[in-house]
């Protein structure tokens, strides 16, 4: 009797011809096409700093090395492991803000862009919007740029592994009635990360600068992978091992059923990984053929996270610990906070690394006064020059240049000045060719114009042994140092009236500054109505803003002949819902205080208020809401009744915190004659 056997499953066969069309093509169909690009190759680099957390009873927690993406430079690195929810480091980073930078460099109050050429601030690569940090309304126009976990970290949207965190406000007890030091330093500090999910130690730690920041820049960004990109080359592998062994079976990917041997296969994916059109989705793909056969029934992310992790050893020996600093109040008098050591650091060991970024002309930061322009409009007077950003008191530069260095590493903005007890110094980083490019030193300022990529590293290396706990001091220079004497010499108490601000109005209350933070934390007390504030009002530098919903279901065909008036109660369900785009903070007035009914809150928890004696009240607001209609406003005048105190909110005035102080110290510290570059010394000294 004849039996039907089934023939052996054949190896599917390809010529190199074949192949190359055949690649050619499901390159082009699945991962897409863009013009000719090419990645510069990162070399290997060597720290072998002294000071770089050897002792294991206090492990460095932070480390700076090469990262595990290919070309990204520099990344960070747990150097302990870290629970969920456990903060990263030991404290948050200081936040600085820039704020109307576009106004100020505009010509008859016209807006230029940062990105554009129109000045170069290549900060704006590494600057958060203001409502990340808590900040958004100290101006009109808050960029933040955010030491540390802000700046040095890599985005590798699979692996993110770091939750970041609004800043706190607090000047450090630097008060603008008594300290000529007000305004002169940051308030904003302590911008906390805390660990998404558990995270060994070694790993590279990634945080999230949001897919549009990659999405709206080009050159070597535009090849960075987003989230989508994943998904495509999930799917390009998955093609991928059907061509090596005819199949979608992942039991079939053994080395007998493929179609070319081990060397044709490593072959081939060099091929892939440099076909000349580049794309994101190409960048996504593993690099090496191994990761690449295991990703194929697998999962990217799984592969991308076990080459994330360094050993602690490799770190130790190539990396330049982070952790050697953390801030506290200062014993420099006026200077608010300062930098401490969290471990002995011996003499010639590194205090702290400092990658920086290169300004090409510190007037960038000039911030101008104001007039009235030929259409009626303010803008910008360009014979006076009120101050400058609060930047540039964090900034390297020297007299005879216009370059400034800003270093972005954490805790090393906290680092102060002593003119002759100072127990370290800053020099130019001699190992870490991967990133920091030593031939830009000998490069004139035009190439630094044209560079809008951080590429040099400093580090702050001690002079003698510096014990745990004691203060880390630098010389800022002589400049520095009679600017700082002239200052203290002609300073005086300031009042709202010495305020620089981007705004004609003229507030009423109290002279005396109060930060609206210090209210809001008082749910106490409660609020006073707008006949009492006639009687006894708030300061000057406050106002209210509402959590209320102004959206309605009355929309306008015609524009109305008078204006709108909207009256209701305050609903929990309309006015606080997170997912709503209508709702937001709204200018309001308080007009009526009255105490709550607790009959009406029955039993359901959404209508209860805060505990407290101020929340034991509701209050009638009314706010005005102008809504686009055509080419015109329309006025809408609410009246909202029924509100609890967790809807109201003292806020800052725009432009009233102590960083526009006009009288607010400003100088940027000297980097050292044998340090600052000859060629970059292209300013002329005023005799």
């Amino acid at each position: 009797m004849a039996m039907a056997i089934a023939a052996p499953l054949s190896r599917p066969r390809w010529s190199a011809t074949a192949l190359t069309w055949y690649i050619s093509a499901f390159i082009f169909i699945l991962l897409g096409s863009a013009p000719p690009a090419s990645l510069a190759a990162s070399d290997g680099g060597s720290a072998g700093s002294d000071n770089n957390g050897d002792d294991d009873d206090d492990p460095c927690l932070l480390y700076l090395a090469q990262s595990t993406i290919p070309n990204a430079g520099l990344g960070v690195f747990a150097g302990a492991s870290f629970k969920k929810d456990q903060q990263v480091g030991r404290v948050g980073d200081a936040a600085i803000l820039t704020v109307d930078q576009n106004w100020h460099l505009s010509s008859e109050g016209v807006s230029v862009s940062k990105g554009e050429g129109d000045y170069h601030w290549p900060l704006t690569n590494y600057d958060w919007n203001a409502p990340d940090i808590g900040c958004e309304w100290e101006a009109e126009d808050v960029s933040v740029t955010v030491t540390g976990f802000g700046a040095a970290p890599n985005c590798h949207f699979r692996l993110i592994n770091i939750a970041e965190h609004k800043a706190t406000y607090d000047n450090a007890g630097l008060d603008r009635y008594k300290s000529p030091g007000a305004g002169a330093s940051t308030p904003w500090f302590n911008r906390s990360s805390t660990a998404l999910w558990d995270i060994e130690a070694g790993s590279e730690l990634f945080v999230d600068y949001g897919q549009d920041w990659f999405l709206t820049r080009d050159g070597v960004f535009e090849l960075v992978p987003v989230a989508d990109s994943f998904e495509k080359a999930q799917s390009f592998l998955k093609h991928y091992g059907e061509l090596l062994v005819g199949s979608t079976n992942p039991d079939d990917l053994v080395e007998d059923k493929m179609a070319l041997d081990e060397d044709a296969r490593r072959d081939l994916w060099d091929i892939i990984r440099t076909f000349p059109y580049v794309t994101r989705e190409r960048q996504a793909l593993p690099v090496n053929h191994e990761d690449a056969i295991r990703a194929i029934h697998g999962d990217i992310q799984a592969i991308e996270k076990e080459n994330s992790v360094r050993s602690v050893q490799y770190l130790k020996e190539r990396g330049k610990c982070m952790d050697n600093i953390v801030p506290a109040k200062s014993n420099i008098p006026h200077a608010g906070r300062g930098a401490f050591a969290t471990r002995l650091i011996p003499k010639g060991g590194l205090v702290a690394p400092a990658p920086v970024v290169h300004i090409a002309d510190k007037s960038s930061t000039n911030m101008y006064n104001e007039k009235i322009g030929r259409h009626g409009n303010i803008v910008r007077d360009e014979s006076v020059i009120v101050t400058q950003q609060i930047i540039l008191n964090y900034v390297f530069g020297h007299p005879n240049s216009t370059v400034v260095l800003f270093p972005y590493s954490s805790n090393v903005a906290y680092i102060n000045h002593h003119a002759t007890e100072y127990n370290a110094e800053v020099r130019w980083a001699k190992d870490f060719s991967f990133y920091h490019k030593n031939e830009w030193l000998s490069k004139p300022v035009d190439f630094l114009e044209e560079q809008w990529t951080s590429g040099l590293l400093l580090e702050f290396i001690a002079l003698r042994d510096i014990q745990a706990g004691e203060e880390v001091l630098i010389n800022y220079g002589d400049e520095w140092q009679a600017a700082w004497d002239e200052h203290v010499q002609k300073w005086h108490p300031s009042n709202s009236d010495t305020l620089w601000t981007k705004t004609t109005d003229n507030n009423t209350g109290l002279s005396e500054y109060l930060r609206a933070e210090v209210l809001n934390d008082d749910m106490a007390t409660p609020i006073r109505t707008m006949a009492e504030q006639a009687v006894e009002p708030y300061h000057s530098s406050i106002h209210f803003k509402c959590y209320v919903n102004v959206n309605h279901l009355s929309p306008y065909e015609f524009e109305p002949l008078t204006r709108p008036y909207f009256k209701r109660e305050w609903d929990r369900r309309v006015d606080m819902r997170d997912d709503s785009d209508d709702v937001h903070y709204n200018a309001c007035n308080v007009t009526l205080r009255y105490e709550s009914d607790e009959d009406d809150s029955g039993d359901d928890d959404d209508d209860e208020v805060e505990e407290g004696a101020g929340a034991e009240y509701l209050y009638t607001i009314e706010l005005e809401v102008k809504k686009e209609f055509g080419n015109t406003f329309i006025s809408e005048f609410h009246v909202i009744t029924d509100v609890p105190r967790e809807a109201i909110a003292f806020v800052n005035l725009p432009y009233t915190s102590d960083i526009f102080l006009k009288n607010a110290f400003r100088h940027e510290m000297k980097l050292p004659d044998d340090v600052f570059p000859k060629a970059w010394m292209n300013a002329i000294l005023e005799n």
